[in-house]
């Protein structure tokens, strides 16, 4: 089995840059949707507090009319009373009892309004202080974020332009092998099926995974380079990638030498 010829090497090493600079332009474009989402998440958490902030002030402001109607009510309510001493017969003094009954009911009916919206406010304000607090961690945490997104674009496309130096160079000597043919058959297969190089192991060709006809299998393993009949990828074979085949370990047989027939005969068998 031979070793890998510079040119396969050289190919191996160009669909490495190009992966690589597929995963690393991906993860770059993916940086600000960080930001994104995080910034998301404290307007979301802003959104609550002032949410809260606002049904607080609703809150305040339906107690306050609440607590002027019952002030009304129990105006009405004292004036009844007052005329009750004045009524002149028991129709008046009836009329003046409903009008006394139905304030009390609407007194008692306005301040349960009040109990309960006392009690709405009491669980708006947990809320937003439970929003404000969160917003608190989530600024911090945008922060951090935003630190770590801008060390990781200029990371990132430090990496970019070495790997487009690298992949200049490969593409320069692989293209000036054969006039471009094979360079041009790669990045045609590349564009098409994403990878445009394939390892044989196995009698399979690890880009599709169909098999391979065993002559082709023998001319790849004797270090020719050819294409996958399945999927046209750049097929090669290297020898350092094959797993090691165990060797053998010989089974030794003693001999005989008649011991074992003497002493079946001394037993009678």
């Amino acid at each position: 089995m031979n070793e890998l010829a510079k040119e396969t090497k050289q190919l191996v090493r160009l669909q490495a840059v190009e992966l690589e600079r597929t995963r690393l332009t991906t993860a770059l474009k993916a940086l600000p949707g960080e930001i994104a989402q995080a910034d998301n998440l404290l307007k979301a958490a802003h959104k609550r507090v002032a949410d809260a902030d606002a049904g607080l002030k609703r809150e305040e402001l339906l107690r306050a009319s609440l607590e002027l109607e019952v002030a009304t009510h129990q105006s009405k309510a004292k004036r009844f009373r007052g005329q009750m001493d004045t009524a002149k017969n028991a129709a008046q003094a009836a009329a003046l009892e409903h009008e006394i009954k139905f304030a009390e009911a609407e007194i008692a009916r306005l301040e349960d309004n009040e109990l309960a919206s006392m009690e709405k406010s009491e669980a708006l304000d947990e809320e937003r202080a439970k929003a404000f607090q969160l917003a608190g961690k989530l600024t911090e945490t945008l922060g951090l974020i935003r630190a770590r997104v801008g060390e990781q674009d200029v990371e990132f496309r430090e990496q970019l332009d070495a790997l487009k130096v690298e992949r200049e160079a490969l593409r320069s000597e692989i293209a000036a092998v054969d006039e471009g043919v094979r360079l041009a058959h790669f990045d045609r297969i590349a564009g098409m099926r994403g990878t445009g190089l394939a390892r044989a192991e196995g009698q399979q060709c690890s880009g599709c995974r169909m098999g391979i006809r065993p002559q082709v299998w023998n001319q790849l393993r004797d270090g020719a380079v050819l294409n996958c009949e399945s999927c046209s990828r750049i097929l090669y074979f290297d020898p350092a990638l094959e797993p090691a085949i165990p060797a053998k370990t010989a089974q030794s047989v003693k001999p005989d030498l008649g011991g074992s027939s003497i002493k079946r005969k001394q037993a009678g068998v």
